[in-house]
């Protein structure tokens, strides 16, 4: 008789508990959706149409993440590398969003604008040549027998080069536009000829005119410093308080944010992101005095991995509508027809 009893009990207490919860998870549902209706008109960048004056350029799309971001000082363009699980994308952009070129190129960027492997090299972002290239040899039959007549061909090269990059112990030497390549031999030299010694006293180095990879400011700090950028509103989608040996407390959702452009316009968009509203997204503008433009933006968006249908990836741009109007524009343009 007692058991029944407290079987019924518990299994009131039970109902009532599930009911409760039911209860205060439709109430938080209604409570989110009722926030949400607020900012209806806070779209993701993927999804979103622009202003009146200004337009959101889709460089990479949502499930591209961007390796590279890189300004060519000479040319005046962007380097972007983006990747999905299927696909790799190397882009030219000009200041202004255009797309002027588009290759399945993965290769490392050096500082030079070469685009490197150690087994060959291309010249496509600096001149548009798609040919690999093969690395010079310099040294002869006789020079690889004797360690000696190595290391004194290998010193003269060093001097006379104008970039010199080490990888895996093989050394690249850049003369007279040409990549020569040193390999390191084992049937030449032990650890102990060829150490630490060697890369100290031919550290890797690169001439001030052979510079043209720089990257790009970002903004994101100083736009929110002067009320460019202002977050409006985080509305909580997902939250986890700490308990007893999990001292973690984890909250995530929608930062609504308003981007106050310089034509009067206010970009309305939304980021879903966790544990700082500025850790999965970054602004970047290209400064005036190297040829950019303060009414050009370019948002970089980080994904999260536990939240794969909310957190997106992707490189977008946003630009007036008129940009061809604008000094910075004309000024570019003019400089690209006297090239």
């Amino acid at each position: 008789m007692k058991v029944n009893y407290m079987m019924k009990k518990i299994i009131s207490i039970s109902i009532i508990t599930t009911v409760i919860f039911t209860n205060c998870s439709y109430i938080k549902k209604e409570k989110v959706k009722k926030e949400m209706q607020q900012y209806i008109e806070y779209k993701d960048l993927h999804e979103h149409q622009g202003t009146e004056n200004y337009e959101i350029i889709k460089l990479y799309d949502k499930d591209f993440v961007v390796k590279e971001k890189l300004i060519e000082n000479k040319q005046k363009i962007i380097s972007l590398l983006g990747e999905n699980e299927k696909d790799i994308s190397r882009q030219k952009v000009d200041f202004f969003a255009n797309v002027l070129d588009d290759k399945e190129y993965w290769y490392r960027t050096l500082q030079d604008a070469t685009l490197w492997t150690g087994k060959y090299y291309r010249n496509w972002l600096l001149n548009g040549d798609n040919i690999k290239k093969n690395y010079l040899n310099p040294i002869t039959y006789d020079e690889k027998k004797d360690m000696k007549s190595w290391l004194k061909k290998f010193s003269e090269s060093y001097n006379k080069a104008s970039y010199v990059y080490e990888s895996s112990w093989n050394y690249y030497m850049k003369i007279d536009g040409n990549w020569n390549k040193f390999s390191y031999d084992e049937k030449l030299f032990t650890p102990e000829t060829f150490d630490d010694k060697v890369y100290e006293k031919y550290p890797t180095k690169i001439t001030p005119e052979e510079i043209r990879m720089i990257k790009i400011p970002e903004v994101f700090d100083n736009l929110l410093d002067n009320k460019t950028l202002q977050l409006v509103e985080y509305v909580e989608m997902d939250k986890q308080k700490s308990k007893g040996l999990n001292p973690i407390s984890f909250s995530s959702g929608y930062y609504m944010f308003e981007l106050h452009l310089p034509q009067g316009d206010v970009l309305k968009f939304r980021r879903y992101g966790a544990m700082g509203f500025n850790a999965d997204m970054n602004i970047y503008q290209i400064p005036k005095e190297l040829g950019g433009s303060d009414e050009v933006f370019f948002i970089e968006q980080l994904p999260r991995q536990t939240y794969p249908d909310k957190s997106f990836a992707g490189f977008y741009a946003i630009r007036p509508k008129n940009y061809k109007e604008l000094p910075e524009y004309k000024s570019y343009s003019e400089k690209e027809k006297k090239n």
